[in-house]
């Protein structure tokens, strides 16, 4: 079996270990090698359909990515080809960087950073704590777990939102539609967007969405720029609807430095950063691993995309 694997994602040292784990199949590094192709290990801008019909022999498709909203799914489908997301990969990091976020407004750190490059012992005063407060997932799945098991440590009270009903011990509540969904809106000081990307959840944080938040409420996008009408959400700071917003992605990436989205108030915007880690090539080799191995021997793949 031929298998290709896009080796820009990780070291030698990391390649050389996935040889070794499969010494019987024969794998392929260069991307024209098309027609020889069993299984493709790859990013999404591979899984197009010009691309999938130079691979007659393609049998199991996996992501080197969380999202795959960018991906032709629908063509994938229709060829009956099998595709697995990288999940569990991002996690840590994503909810590591949603508190730095949310520290970032609370103890006021970017006036701080300012006061000190100008030598300025001032003192400002943090009106805000995550202890004792409601945080709202939206996207109750591995990044929102990660999120809400570190939000049970800070003593917050975690609700999550998600389209199918879930138990799970970390979540003090569930929401699974919108009515619930704007009734919690009124008590939640953090709303915490983990959603991906689909007809269904385009602009899901619109106008009507930020008008049902209170005005002390903060809102971190760590998911996809898209989920949220962003004039909506610079009106909404602007008018000083919310407290503020955090964003890790935005419509389009890159921004563009006229976007009128970088001026407006109470916005930290980062260049789509969150899942940066040393770990994380070692943790999307583990994981790539492991799907294979699962996938070779015919056993259940829990990050196949319905």
């Amino acid at each position: 079996m031929n298998i290709f694997i896009d080796e820009t994602f990780f070291n030698p040292n990391l390649m050389e270990q996935f040889k070794n784990e499969f010494p019987n199949f024969t794998l392929l590094l260069d991307p024209m090698d098309y027609a020889k192709i069993d299984i493709l290990i790859a990013s999404p801008k591979m899984i197009q359909k010009n691309i999938i019909d130079q691979m007659p022999n393609l049998k199991f498709i996996k992501l080197l990515t969380a999202g795959y909203d960018t991906v032709d799914l629908a063509y994938v489908k229709q060829k009956h080809i099998p595709i697995a997301y990288a999940k569990d990969v991002f996690s840590i990091q994503i909810a590591e960087d949603v508190f730095a976020k949310i520290l970032y407004f609370n103890r006021k750190l970017g006036s701080y950073h300012e006061l000190s490059k100008n030598h300025a012992w001032t003192f400002v005063p943090s009106r805000h704590e995550i202890y004792g407060q409601t945080v709202l997932i939206l996207g109750a799945g591995s990044i929102g777990n990660e999120i809400a098991v570190r939000m049970k440590a800070f003593g917050a009270t975690v609700i999550g939102y998600k389209k199918r009903p879930l138990q799970d011990h970390l979540y003090d509540a569930m929401v699974y539609d919108m009515i619930h969904l704007k009734q919690v809106l009124r008590i939640t000081d953090y709303v915490i967007v983990c959603l991906s990307l689909s007809k269904e959840t385009y602009h899901f944080v619109n106008e009507d969405f930020l008008q049902s938040m209170h005005k002390d409420a903060l809102l971190i996008n760590i998911a996809r720029g898209d989920i949220i009408d962003q004039q909506a959400l610079i009106d909404a700071l602007n008018k000083d609807i919310i407290r503020g917003a955090a964003l890790d992605v935005t419509s389009p990436e890159p921004l563009l430095p006229t976007d009128p989205l970088w001026q407006a108030k109470n916005i930290f915007i980062t260049p789509h950063q969150a899942s940066s880690s040393p770990m994380m090539k070692k943790r999307l080799m583990n994981e790539v691993m492991e799907t294979m191995k699962n996938y070779i021997e015919g056993n259940p793949l829990s990050n196949l995309i319905p």
